[in-house]
Formats: C-alpha cells, sequence, structure tokens
C-alpha cells in the first residue's frame, strides 16, 4: 500500500535487511555500489487510496536500489490508485491495474 508518500516502514526494514555487502552488492574500486542479483528486471506494485501525485516516491527508491545495490537494470511499476475515493470504482482501478500487468506479461514474456 501507497502509506505517507512511499511504502509502509516494514518494507523498508525488510529492504535494508536484504541489502547486504558482498551479497547484494559490493563496493569498486571508486566507492560506488555494484549490484550483484542476476535479476532482469524488479516489479513494484502497488495500491493507493486516493491519487499519487506528483511522485511515487516509494517506487523510486525501490528503483534506486534496484539499480545501485542489487544490479537490477529495470523496475517497472503497476499502479491501482483512487481506491478510497468516494464515486471512485476501485474494482475498475483494480481491473485497469491487472490488464496492466498482463499487457506487460505478453510483450515482454
Amino acid at each position: 500500500p501507497f502509506w505517507d508518500l512511499s511504502f509502509p516502514s516494514a518494507l523498508k526494514v525488510w529492504l535494508e535487511y536484504v541489502r547486504a555487502k558482498e551479497i547484494t552488492f559490493r563496493y569498486s574500486e571508486e566507492g560506488f555500489p555494484k549490484g550483484l542479483c542476476k535479476a532482469k528486471r524488479l516489479f513494484y506494485i502497488s495500491t493507493a487510496g486516493g491519487p499519487v501525485l506528483p511522485a511515487h516516491l516509494g517506487f523510486d527508491y525501490v528503483q534506486a536500489l534496484a539499480r545501485s545495490y542489487f544490479g537490477i537494470p529495470e523496475a517497472v511499476l503497476f499502479s491501482a490508485e483512487n481506491l478510497d475515493v468516494v464515486g471512485a470504482d476501485a474494482a475498475a482501478a483494480l481491473n485497469c491495474a491487472k490488464e496492466e500487468i498482463d499487457a506487460y506479461w505478453r510483450e515482454h514474456a
């Protein structure tokens, strides 16, 4: 879920635990992190009660971790928003996000 312009703190703690020197990354001679993971892409799926504006800071953070500390070159965001907005069609928003995921898989399978 989208909480406090990002994601729940438990996910932040988990990301700190799994980001481990010599396991998921190492430092270059210049002092920059170099990711050691073999994954090609990371999927970030989020829901939000309202609109996520102006940016999805949680995704931006995880995308930076994926590239810098894990070595995952691509991060993809899928989001269903406005789920708690009175008058909004939450089921349609969820279905739209599912369709985006399905379309992505068809294109990148």
